[in-house]
């Protein structure tokens, strides 16, 4: 088995090799003997390293195909952020505060620049959502969902919009163990409401000012739930 520091080094050569020879996903590795002979290392090496990058994504082992380059998705980093904010004794709620911060300051510039140039469908996609969070039930929290989602897809960023993604689900399944008060349904949707309307207004101000207000509600939310048990995932 390859040592951890020369394991990982024979991870980034690999890496290095993908984005050198601009292999895009789903095409084909080099072989193991093609990969033993560009870094100089052993087939067990090349085949820990292979297996440590499949972990991550940036390699897809298709049995009876070969091997390919993967998407790298945000799984890995997923399941990361999941075990951080989840790990006992680790300061569960500081960290569940942070991911939160973190999430804001991405939101809140996404927002304003949303604001100052947005499509007309985007305003009735958002009332839309709007209107199915006021119907308390699983479909409020998808519909929340959606709304940040359709502004994260609005202001272009795509990576943005998959980080997003990614701390909502993060952040829901960490709300849904610590639980915490029920949030109002009729609250929910006029704190987004609020956000749709600064965009409806065109004013950038007005609308990193809902979004703070909509973050200041939610970590109010946290903060109970960190000394509750209800076990309720609630919108966000």
């Amino acid at each position: 088995m390859a040592r951890p520091q020369l394991g990982d080094e024979i991870s980034k050569r690999i890496i290095d090799l993908i984005i050198e020879r601009d292999l895009p996903p789903g095409s084909p590795m080099p072989t193991e003997l093609d990969l033993m002979a560009d870094i100089g290392v052993s087939r067990n090496s090349i085949r820990e390293a292979i297996r440590a990058l499949r972990a991550l994504g940036i390699v897809e082992v298709r049995h009876g195909y070969g091997t390919f380059v993967g998407s790298a998705g945000s799984e890995a980093l997923r399941t990361w952020l999941l075990f951080r904010t989840r790990t006992p004794g680790a300061g569960t709620t500081g960290r569940l505060r942070d991911l939160l911060e973190v999430r804001e300051m991405l939101e809140t510039e996404l927002t304003r620049r949303v604001a100052r140039r947005h499509r007309p469908e985007l305003i009735a996609d958002l009332e839309e959502r709007v209107a199915r969070m006021r119907r308390k039930g699983p479909d409020s929290a998808t519909a929340d969902r959606e709304f940040h989602d359709l502004i994260c897809a609005e202001a272009g960023f795509d990576l943005a919009r998959e980080l997003t993604r990614l701390f909502w689900d993060v952040y829901q399944a960490a709300e849904t163990e610590l639980g915490g008060p029920a949030g109002s349904a009729v609250t929910t949707a006029k704190r987004h409401q609020a956000i749709v309307d600064a965009l409806v207004s065109a004013d950038p101000d007005a609308a990193e000012e809902a979004v703070h207000r909509h973050f200041d509600e939610v970590r109010k939310r946290a903060k109970a739930g960190a000394y509750g048990g209800l076990g309720a995932a609630t919108p966000c």
